[in-house]
């Protein structure tokens, strides 16, 4: 495999102008602090990501894939559940022979 090369990017900085028009599709209100706090959050995590792809990983060996011999999955068979009167033994209401919830839709 070829290694994954990334040309250098320039410094980015989130202004105020991404972080509304993000906000808006995102239907979200933001104050004034809300604003500046977020554009300095996401872009000290562009920074770290500009930082991060300055790290050399020509002698890394690719791991995009985990592959396992065997998938941990169980056999599929039937067994044997609990009775609907043990079901129901626990429970704060029955009504009916189920479970009695109370209503929150008219």
């Amino acid at each position: 495999m070829r290694p994954l090369t990334c040309e250098p990017m320039p410094t980015s900085k989130i202004d105020r102008a991404v972080i509304l028009h993000v906000a808006k599709l995102a239907s979200l209100s933001l104050s004034d602090e809300e604003l500046d706090r977020f554009a300095g959050e996401l872009t000290r995590i562009l920074e770290y990501f500009e930082q991060l792809d300055q790290v050399d990983t020509r002698d890394v060996p690719p791991t995009a894939h985990v592959q396992l011999d065997r998938a941990p999955w169980r056999s599929d068979e039937l067994v044997a559940g609990l009775s609907h009167e043990d079901a129901l033994a626990q429970a704060p209401r029955v009504e009916q022979g189920g479970f009695a919830v109370p209503t929150f839709v008219e």
